[in-house]
């Protein structure tokens, strides 16, 4: 069996408190992206970068999403963030989605794509929705996903059971993802298994012997 690592939308303008999307969802949520952000450098960069050498260690492919608009109105994004982009541009905070071409819109330094990882652009919750995440993984005979990213139970969660309707075994990184609060990374870990399966683990379990944990998808340790 072979895996490939999805990185879901570790992107700047989720992390960085100067971004509009920061600005504006603290207004309305106030401690929201403090959060995410405190357990994204402290946990979940560093997990990340552990399972990417582990990767890179076997030559399984590492592939990143973004979530952004190609359109100026946005009117591509999914209508739940159109609505909040609209919002926010009325409440004067702008680009809370930035363009894909805009530097808010790339993936945090500490994990930046280097030569030969894919990086795919999606405008949706599922990293397969309209995309060509499905075909590049039936090419390079990926069997497992291995989940992370933000946020767990928005776009990773829902790129995750797309990918198990697809037929691909999933595993959920539990510190290698984050949420807007513990309860809710937790919960939607949990709820994740009637569908994904119950593939949950930590990064250190993943990365301590890939190719076998890969071959034995089927414990979880949460």
């Amino acid at each position: 069996m072979k895996a490939a690592l999805l990185i879901v939308d570790v992107q700047r303008y989720y992390l960085d408190p100067a971004s509009s999307f920061c600005a504006y969802s603290e207004q309305r949520w106030p401690g929201s992206t403090g959060y995410i952000g405190n357990r994204v450098e402290n946990l979940v960069l560093p997990s990340i970068l552990r399972l990417r050498s582990a990767f890179d260690t076997e030559g399984w492919p590492v592939i990143y999403l973004r979530l952004c608009g190609t359109m100026e109105d946005r009117s591509d994004l999914h209508r739940f963030f159109m609505k909040f982009w609209a919002d926010a541009e009325r409440a004067g905070f702008s680009d809370c989605y930035p363009l894909a071409s805009d530097p808010w819109a790339a993936v945090a330094s500490a994990i930046k794509p280097r030569t030969g990882d894919l990086v795919i652009e999606k405008t949706g919750f599922s990293g397969f929705n309209g995309t060509v995440l499905e075909a590049q993984l039936r090419a390079s005979g990926v069997d497992v996903l291995v989940m992370t990213g933000l946020a767990t139970s928005q776009c990773v969660d829902t790129t995750a059971r797309d990918g198990s309707d697809r037929g691909f075994t999933i595993v959920q990184v539990h510190d290698a993802q984050a949420d807007y609060s513990e309860d809710v990374h937790q919960a939607a870990l949990y709820a994740s298994c009637g569908v994904c399966g119950a593939n949950i683990s930590s990064a250190e379990a993943v990365c301590s012997d890939l190719t076998e944990y890969v071959k034995g998808t089927r414990r979880t340790e949460f």
